[in-house]
This record gives structure tokens, sequence and C-alpha cells, in this order.
């Protein structure tokens, strides 16, 4: 919800309005203490799509079907790279294949007085990244398959407001919003492949662990997917398989997707490994899968 006098997001309920024909939510703004109300009934839609715990997301196409992974893009962070992330809009936009979804940390999202870290990080409050990353993402809104949180937008903003600015996001643009790691199935022409995707937790060096720990939870993916560490690789694993009585390969993909975010001073800081921005494609065709990095 945002105010309509001020644009901040800082709104909370003030309790309803009722007369003979009509319900009205009243909210009261915390940035600039201006009340305003609007209809219940538009306020509480018929139902947020969203996919929940152990549900499978299906998507398909007769031909083939390029996703992109936009995860870690840190809209308002000071070192935000908005030069590449208008470059990932502009490929997935002409590309009539493509589809896309954020995958966490979509935000920087530092709010007033947060303990842990300044909110010198951030060169725009927390309600302007939510309308700048709506901007963003407007000539390929169409296109995007769900949106997810990571630490930054998702648990902030619900650990310290009780509110998930994730699902808003999601809900405003009509797409799923997929709060937890899980399968996405992809049909091309009949074929089906499974994307397991995930924000992710771990911020070891070697990104394989935790997709490791993905593959063995969800077995049957042909795609493993995660952001949070903003390290920028796909690579093929193989294993081998016993079919009709003969070994054969079988080929999944190990992907961590990246980040628009440059080298920041917290990673200067701590030293961490520069790793350079862009993000994954996945390219599902019935004979196959090929990914890269952009």
């Amino acid at each position: 919800m945002v105010c309509p006098h001020c644009t901040s997001m800082y709104v909370k309920k003030d309790g309803l309005k009722k007369n003979k024909s009509t319900t009205n939510q009243k909210f009261k703004c915390n940035s600039c203490s201006k009340s305003f109300s609007m209809p219940y009934e538009s306020f509480v839609p018929d139902e947020f799509p969203s996919v929940k715990p152990g549900e499978i997301l299906s998507v398909k196409s007769d031909k083939m079907m390029r996703i992109h992974c936009l995860t870690d893009i840190h809209v308002g962070a000071n070192e935000f790279d908005i030069k590449k992330f208008k470059q990932a809009v502009a490929v997935i936009k002409k590309d009539r294949h493509a589809k896309w979804f954020g995958n966490g940390d979509l935000l920087e999202l530092i709010p007033p007085g947060y303990k842990a870290i300044s909110s010198r990080g951030q060169n725009i409050p927390p309600d302007e990244q939510y309308l700048s990353f709506i901007k963003l993402v407007e000539p390929i809104k169409d296109k995007c398959l769900f949106i997810r949180g990571g630490n930054h937008d998702f648990l902030r903003s619900y650990t310290i407001l009780d509110f998930d600015v994730c699902k808003t996001l999601a809900a405003e643009m009509n797409v799923p919003y997929f709060q937890y790691p899980g399968y996405t199935s992809i049909n091309i022409d009949g074929h089906i492949w499974n994307m397991v995707s995930g924000h992710g937790k771990s911020g070891a060096k070697n990104g394989d662990l935790e997709l490791d720990k993905m593959a063995s939870v969800y077995s049957d993916g042909d795609v493993f997917v995660l952001g949070h560490n903003h390290q920028l690789y796909a690579k093929p694993v193989d294993s081998i398989r016993i079919v009709d009585g003969e070994e054969e390969l079988k080929r999944r993909w190990y992907v961590r997707g990246g980040s628009f975010l440059r080298y920041a001073n917290y990673a200067r800081y701590s030293m961490y490994p520069i790793v350079r921005t862009g993000w994954v494609t996945m390219e599902f065709n019935k004979g196959g899968i090929k990914c890269w990095e952009n």
C-alpha cells in the first residue's frame, strides 16, 4: 500500500469505516501522518497469486523458452549497476521467446534506524526503490514468470514491519509469488524440464555446496538456480544413470545467478572476492537445455 499524499510505503491500517452501502479500509501514513481510505473490496482481492510450499508452477511453450534469472538486483543501492540491468531488460524485451523471474534482493531496502547496517548504503529510500523497480521492469512486466523475495527485501520488511514487500510487488505485477524454493515445470511441446529455484542463504566461497544441498532435496531437477552470494556461473553437472539396462549420461545444470551490484563498500571492507555484474539465461528446447552467463 502506497500513501497517495507522499508515496511512502510506511502505512498502517487504521480501522474500518462502514455505512449503509459500502465499507472502507482506513489507513494512516507513518511518514506524513495523513490519513486516507479506500473501498474494502478493492483493497482485498479475491486471491493473491502465489506458489504455496509443495506446489509446482507450470509453464509451457510450443517451441522454446529462454528464461532469464534476474537476481540480487539491489535497486536503490549506491552500487546498483543500472546500465547492466537496463541491458538485461532490453535483451528480454526484444526476444519473443524470453521470460524472466525476479529471484530475490530486488531492492536494497535498508529501513530507517536499521541497526545491522547504515542507510548510507542506499541513495533512495525504500518506497522509492519499490516504485523504481516497477518502472524499470514495466517494458517486460508481461514476460515475468514469478517474483521471489530475498534477505534484503522479504526478510527485512517481514521481520521489521510484518509486511512482505515482495508479495506486494508480485500482486501489483499480477504474477505468482514464490516465497520458498521449489519446482517450476517447463513444458516444451510435450517434453517436461524441471527447474528448481530459490534465493539462497549461504555465503560460502564454494557456491556448489548449496546447489548440492538443493539437488539432494529436489532430486527431480534438471536445472538448479540460486542467487544471494552474487557469484555468476552456469555449468553442466553430469551423472550416470541406467536406461533400458544400459548406462546413459544425465546432464543437469548448476546456476548461480549473479547480481547487479558493483563491488560494494561492505565487500571491500571484508575483502570479499570481486565478482562481475550480470545474469544467467537458461534456454529450454525439446531436445535439451543450454545455459550461459551475460
